[in-house]
């Protein structure tokens, strides 16, 4: 049988790192000079790059591009089908609750007419009023006094925020964060030319002097938060903290860009946005909840950025699918989504006890309803080499270097998702897989 190219050129690739012709550190080629040495197209390199970077040879760095992770090993078999795969944040829909018929469901109330309607609806140039009204009544569950004409629905938190960096951050303005960030914000940020600057942080959150002194010196525009479970440290800000936070936003006019897909989950959170709502932009995407075939995200703004935000979600992307819209707002008017959050929050919690179980005495931290967890890493382990025998032991992790702003220091460590496994069994399995790494150091061979 012949293999792809795309396949030949990844065991170049992983031959080249293995020989120590690409050094650890070392910038790899760019995609359009690997095309070129290759003869290849840029397409061909962007699957073989993202391939590397999934086996974790590579690692796309914030701010300096794509660089060499570590020696792999000599060439060999693909990993095997059953790795687990700890990595991705992707949680899976409950089992209990069973996405196909979930969607079944959804379709079939598509096809009995409700498609129609809304595919026929004339000069359609906005988002149904229904469905926005479904969005802010869902938010007001969630102790957040929303007003429909400052709601939106976007194709995915991701767009949401987006589009919030444009509004609220502008190209040149700067956004204090947490010194490791999620991917999809320094995307953004990229995107829109926002400057992220990176704050000291505790168990509380990020430290309010830090960030005066970032607002005095740096002329802040915005703090980004993700105060339930912050994306990849797993901090959860407490209430004092987020009190503080906000009174500086007030003092120092920032925006704050609160965006937070498992709030939710958390019934005891004092969202940012109730502490202060004419300076939060408020995001929740739904495909943690409910699954990531939904993905809509619902955003609630201040007046003074609604008319400007209105502008730019159009300029971006329009609006958000009204078909997938029409289903979010059929399960928050069944109730189905709350059913939907409370079974993911049970699976939380189970996952959350198995791991502070076998990780706790590592240093493992996540809230108690977090669908992901960090666990710092010390001598002799750093997050690469321990992401590199993690899969040799049938684990994968998401290694520090993918989430570190250009810059930063120190927090060595690695994030686990721990809804992505078909099971709770299976997540033990992996979990002791890591324990037994971390009682017994990296093994030779």
């Amino acid at each position: 049988m012949t293999v792809p190219t795309w396949q030949q050129l990844l065991r170049t690739l992983e031959s080249e790192i293995a020989s120590g012709t690409l050094q650890p550190g070392q910038p790899a080629p760019s995609q359009r000079a690997a095309a070129r040495r290759w003869g290849v197209s840029v397409a061909t390199v962007t699957r073989v790059y993202a391939e590397a970077t999934r086996r974790g040879w590579l690692h796309a760095r914030v701010g300096s591009g794509t660089v060499v992770a570590r020696p792999a090993a000599p060439p060999g078999p693909a990993p095997a089908a059953d790795l687990h795969d700890l990595a991705i944040n992707a949680p899976l829909v409950p089992r209990h609750l069973n996405a196909s018929a979930l969607l079944r469901d959804a379709f079939a109330r598509l096809a009995e007419g409700r498609a129609h309607a809304l595919l026929d609806r004339a000069g359609q140039t906005s988002e149904a009023a229904q469905h926005v009204e479904a969005a802010a009544q869902w938010l007001t569950t969630l102790g957040i006094a929303a007003e429909p004409d400052r709601t939106f629905i976007t194709p995915g938190a991701q767009a949401g925020l987006l589009v919030a960096l444009r509004s609220a951050v502008g190209e040149g303005g700067g956004m204090a964060c947490e010194p490791l960030i999620n991917p999809g914000l320094a995307a953004a940020a990229e995107f829109v030319g926002a400057r992220l600057l990176p704050v000291a942080v505790d168990a509380e959150g990020p430290r309010p002097e830090a960030v005066e002194a970032l607002a005095v010196t740096r002329g802040l525009r915005a703090l980004y938060a993700s105060p339930s479970c912050s994306n990849p440290l797993a901090l959860h800000w407490s209430a004092k903290r987020r009190r503080e936070l906000t009174a500086l936003a007030e003092k120092h006019d920032l925006w704050v860009i609160e965006d937070d897909d498992v709030l939710p989950m958390d019934p005891a959170s004092t969202p940012l946005c109730t502490l202060a709502p004419e300076r939060t932009l408020l995001i929740v995407g739904l495909s943690k909840l409910a699954g990531f075939a939904l993905r809509t995200g619902f955003v609630h703004v201040p007046r003074a950025l609604a008319d400007g935000y209105r502008r730019h979600l159009r300029a971006a992307v329009w609006m958000a699918s009204p078909v997938l819209a029409e289903i979010a707002a059929h399960w928050l008017d069944t109730g189905l989504m709350d059913e939907l959050v409370q079974a993911r929050r049970q699976d939380a919690m189970q996952h959350q006890a198995i791991a502070a179980a076998l990780l706790g005495g590592h240093g493992y931290r996540a809230p108690v309803f977090g669908t992901h967890g960090w666990l710092p890493l010390a001598k002799p382990w750093d997050a690469e080499r321990f992401a590199f025998h993690a899969r040799r032991h049938g684990v994968a992790v998401a290694p520090d270097a993918e989430f570190r702003l250009a810059g930063v220091r120190g927090w060595a460590g690695v994030r686990l998702a721990l809804s992505s496994t078909a099971s709770s069994a299976q997540l033990r399995e992996a979990l002791e897989a890591l324990a037994h790494l971390l009682a017994h150091g990296p093994q030779p061979g």
